[in-house]
């Protein structure tokens, strides 16, 4: 009878059983997935970071435009065309200061779910008494 089988003492085999392919193939692919969330993430991140500081040149602008005209700066609120963010703003006397306290909100929805913008400034009354 013939001895069909390949491995005999003494002979090492050369190459990859089948077991240790699919192993190999197993920890690839959790590595590219790995890598793969991690771009996503960056992403996610990066698109965060575009609209906040869309976000906060969009108050700044706004904050110049109330600064122009001391007596008519009122509380209000505005969503700019095509945008999807919505300021709105808050103004309080400054007693004994002579000026006003502007607090302006930026808000939108964004990659990172509802985020807000925050900024505050004191406008001095140009011509105070």
């Amino acid at each position: 009878m013939k001895n069909t089988a390949s491995f005999r003492p003494g002979k090492q085999r050369k190459g990859f059983s089948l077991v240790e392919a699919l192993i190999a193939m197993v920890v690839l692919a959790i590595a590219l997935l790995a890598l793969a969330g991690v771009v996503v993430s960056t992403t996610m991140l990066m698109g965060h970071t575009i609209d906040k500081e869309k976000a906060v040149d969009l108050a700044v602008e706004k904050l110049e435009v109330l600064e122009a005209d001391y007596d008519e700066i009122n509380d209000g609120s505005e969503e700019p065309d095509n945008s999807k963010f919505k300021l709105t703003w808050t103004v309080n006397d400054a007693v004994g200061t002579g000026g006003k306290e502007i607090t302006l909100h930026v808000r939108w929805d964004g990659a990172l779910g509802s985020r807000e913008v925050t900024l505050e400034r004191f406008v001095a009354d140009p011509e105070p008494e």
